[in-house]
C-alpha cells in the first residue's frame, strides 16, 4: 500500500505525460529537425517516465523491505523512489522539448 498508491498516481501522471508527447510532434518536417522528431527521442519520450516508474518502485520497495527487516521504517526510502521517477520525467520533458 505504502508504495501502490504513489505508484497508482505516477501511472496517471505517465498517462498524461504520453499525452503531451504525442502533440510534441506537430511542429516536426524538414526544417525542424528537433530531437523529438527522431526515433530516439520518441521512444525516449515515451519510455523514460514509464522505466522510471518501474525502477522508482523497485528501488522504494527494496529499500524498504531491507530497512523493514532491519527493524527500521521503510518510510524514509520512498523519496528515493520519488526522485528517480522526477528524474525520469525531467529527461523526458528535456527531450520534448530540446
Amino acid at each position: 500500500m505504502t508504495v501502490g498508491l504513489p505508484a497508482s498516481l505516477g501511472s496517471v501522471v505517465d498517462g498524461l505525460a504520453f499525452y503531451l508527447s504525442v502533440f510534441a510532434t506537430d511542429s516536426c518536417g524538414p526544417r525542424n529537425p528537433a530531437l523529438v522528431c527522431t526515433t530516439f527521442g520518441l521512444l525516449s519520450v515515451w519510455a523514460l517516465p514509464w522505466i522510471g516508474l518501474g525502477l522508482g518502485v523497485a528501488v522504494s520497495t527494496g529499500f524498504g523491505l531491507w530497512a523493514r527487516r532491519r527493524g527500521r521504517t521503510p518510510w524514509i526510502h520512498l523519496p528515493v523512489g520519488v526522485l528517480l521517477y522526477a528524474a525520469s520525467l525531467f529527461g523526458a520533458w528535456t527531450v520534448m522539448i530540446s
